[in-house]
Protein backbone atom coordinates (compact mmCIF):
# COMPACT_ATOMS: atom_id res chain seq x y z
CA UNK A 1 0.00 0.00 0.00
CA UNK A 2 1.81 3.21 -1.25
CA UNK A 3 -0.41 5.98 -0.17
CA UNK A 4 1.20 9.42 0.17
CA UNK A 5 0.14 10.36 3.38
CA UNK A 6 1.35 10.10 7.16
CA UNK A 7 -2.61 9.87 8.46
CA UNK A 8 -3.00 6.97 10.10
CA UNK A 9 -6.79 7.63 9.46
CA UNK A 10 -6.36 7.52 5.57
CA UNK A 11 -4.39 4.37 5.70
CA UNK A 12 -7.44 2.56 7.63
CA UNK A 13 -10.13 3.87 5.38
CA UNK A 14 -7.71 3.00 1.93
CA UNK A 15 -7.07 -0.66 3.47
CA UNK A 16 -9.84 -2.46 2.89
CA UNK A 17 -9.73 -1.29 -0.65
CA UNK A 18 -6.91 -3.59 -1.18
CA UNK A 19 -8.57 -6.74 0.15
CA UNK A 20 -10.41 -9.84 -1.89
CA UNK A 21 -11.76 -13.02 -0.70
CA UNK A 22 -11.29 -14.80 2.72
CA UNK A 23 -9.28 -11.48 3.89
CA UNK A 24 -12.24 -8.79 2.65
CA UNK A 25 -14.44 -11.46 4.63
CA UNK A 26 -12.68 -11.25 7.43
CA UNK A 27 -12.33 -7.34 7.82
CA UNK A 28 -16.11 -7.08 6.84
CA UNK A 29 -17.07 -9.24 10.21
CA UNK A 30 -15.02 -7.06 12.41
CA UNK A 31 -16.84 -5.32 15.41
CA UNK A 32 -17.54 -1.80 15.02
CA UNK A 33 -15.28 1.01 16.44
CA UNK A 34 -12.40 -2.22 17.18
CA UNK A 35 -10.13 -0.38 15.29
CA UNK A 36 -8.34 2.74 17.15
CA UNK A 37 -5.71 2.54 15.19
CA UNK A 38 -3.52 1.65 12.30
CA UNK A 39 -1.20 -0.26 14.42
CA UNK A 40 -4.07 -2.52 15.71
CA UNK A 41 -5.58 -3.09 12.44
CA UNK A 42 -2.09 -4.40 10.96
CA UNK A 43 -1.64 -6.13 14.50
CA UNK A 44 -5.28 -8.10 13.94
CA UNK A 45 -4.45 -8.79 10.32
CA UNK A 46 -0.87 -10.07 10.83
CA UNK A 47 -2.12 -12.48 13.37
CA UNK A 48 -5.45 -13.25 11.55
CA UNK A 49 -3.49 -14.54 8.06
CA UNK A 50 0.20 -15.21 9.49
CA UNK A 51 -0.39 -19.00 8.59
CA UNK A 52 -1.08 -18.04 4.94
CA UNK A 53 2.25 -16.36 5.18
CA UNK A 54 4.86 -17.90 2.69
CA UNK A 55 7.81 -19.82 4.84
CA UNK A 56 11.50 -18.68 3.10
CA UNK A 57 12.93 -22.16 2.57
CA UNK A 58 15.81 -22.79 4.09
CA UNK A 59 18.95 -25.89 3.22
CA UNK A 60 17.20 -28.11 5.58
CA UNK A 61 14.37 -28.50 2.95
CA UNK A 62 16.65 -29.79 0.92
CA UNK A 63 17.09 -32.76 2.79
CA UNK A 64 13.62 -33.66 2.37
CA UNK A 65 13.91 -33.59 -2.03
CA UNK A 66 14.71 -37.76 -2.34
CA UNK A 67 14.97 -39.42 -5.76
CA UNK A 68 11.55 -41.19 -5.99
CA UNK A 69 11.91 -44.95 -6.97
CA UNK A 70 10.72 -44.98 -10.49
CA UNK A 71 12.25 -40.91 -11.44
CA UNK A 72 15.02 -40.32 -13.74
CA UNK A 73 17.67 -38.80 -12.84
CA UNK A 74 17.02 -36.09 -15.12
CA UNK A 75 13.97 -35.34 -13.42
CA UNK A 76 15.09 -35.60 -10.17
CA UNK A 77 17.96 -33.03 -10.65
CA UNK A 78 15.79 -30.85 -12.49
CA UNK A 79 13.00 -30.95 -9.69
CA UNK A 80 16.27 -30.47 -6.86
CA UNK A 81 17.64 -27.67 -8.60
CA UNK A 82 14.59 -25.79 -9.05
CA UNK A 83 14.04 -26.23 -4.79
CA UNK A 84 17.73 -24.82 -4.63
CA UNK A 85 16.67 -21.79 -6.55
CA UNK A 86 13.93 -21.20 -3.55
CA UNK A 87 17.00 -21.23 -0.93
CA UNK A 88 18.37 -18.10 -0.23
CA UNK A 89 22.34 -18.08 0.36
CA UNK A 90 22.45 -21.80 -0.01
CA UNK A 91 25.75 -22.85 0.39
CA UNK A 92 27.19 -25.03 -2.70
CA UNK A 93 28.83 -27.83 -0.37
CA UNK A 94 25.67 -27.75 2.07
CA UNK A 95 23.33 -27.94 -1.71
CA UNK A 96 25.64 -31.17 -2.74
CA UNK A 97 25.11 -32.63 1.08
CA UNK A 98 21.54 -32.64 0.61
CA UNK A 99 21.82 -33.84 -3.37
CA UNK A 100 23.51 -36.95 -1.97
CA UNK A 101 20.85 -37.46 0.36
CA UNK A 102 18.22 -37.76 -1.77
CA UNK A 103 19.78 -39.71 -4.62
CA UNK A 104 19.04 -42.90 -5.00
CA UNK A 105 21.97 -45.81 -4.49
CA UNK A 106 23.63 -46.60 -8.39
CA UNK A 107 26.33 -45.87 -10.60
CA UNK A 108 26.18 -41.70 -10.35
CA UNK A 109 25.97 -41.41 -6.63
CA UNK A 110 29.21 -44.53 -6.53
CA UNK A 111 30.77 -42.33 -8.99
CA UNK A 112 30.50 -39.12 -7.58
CA UNK A 113 31.69 -40.22 -4.22
CA UNK A 114 34.18 -42.69 -5.77
CA UNK A 115 35.80 -39.58 -7.71
CA UNK A 116 35.27 -37.24 -4.07
CA UNK A 117 33.00 -34.41 -5.65
CA UNK A 118 32.39 -32.02 -2.94
CA UNK A 119 30.16 -29.20 -4.63
CA UNK A 120 26.79 -28.98 -6.01
CA UNK A 121 28.16 -27.55 -9.27
CA UNK A 122 30.66 -30.12 -9.75
CA UNK A 123 27.82 -32.94 -9.07
CA UNK A 124 25.74 -31.34 -11.40
CA UNK A 125 28.17 -30.98 -14.53
CA UNK A 126 29.22 -34.70 -13.60
CA UNK A 127 25.03 -35.57 -13.59
CA UNK A 128 24.61 -34.21 -16.87
CA UNK A 129 27.23 -35.85 -18.80
CA UNK A 130 26.38 -39.15 -16.76
CA UNK A 131 22.53 -38.54 -18.19
CA UNK A 132 23.89 -37.79 -21.39
CA UNK A 133 25.81 -41.04 -21.55
CA UNK A 134 22.81 -43.03 -20.51
CA UNK A 135 20.91 -41.91 -23.19
CA UNK A 136 23.28 -42.50 -25.94
CA UNK A 137 24.30 -45.96 -24.80
CA UNK A 138 20.23 -46.87 -24.24
CA UNK A 139 19.99 -45.94 -28.16
CA UNK A 140 22.73 -47.33 -29.43
CA UNK A 141 21.70 -50.30 -27.98
CA UNK A 142 18.25 -50.60 -28.63
CA UNK A 143 18.74 -50.54 -32.23
CA UNK A 144 21.82 -52.94 -31.87
CA UNK A 145 19.04 -55.44 -30.37
CA UNK A 146 16.49 -54.61 -33.04
CA UNK A 147 19.57 -55.67 -36.01
CA UNK A 148 20.63 -58.71 -33.90
CA UNK A 149 16.62 -59.46 -33.92
CA UNK A 150 16.29 -59.27 -37.28
CA UNK A 151 19.32 -61.22 -37.77
CA UNK A 152 17.98 -63.54 -35.84
CA UNK A 153 14.66 -64.10 -37.96
CA UNK A 154 16.46 -64.40 -41.20
CA UNK A 155 18.49 -67.04 -39.68
CA UNK A 156 15.07 -68.85 -39.20
CA UNK A 157 13.91 -71.55 -41.86
CA UNK A 158 10.18 -70.00 -42.81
Amino acid sequence: MSVQTSSEATWCRFFPTTLKGLALNWFQELPAKIITNFAVLEDMFTHQFVAGKRQRKTSLHLMGVNQEKNESLADYFKRFNEESLKVSDLQDAIAFVALMFGLQRGRLKWSLAENEVKTFSEARTKAQRFIQATDICRHSDGRGKKRKDEGNLRDQPK
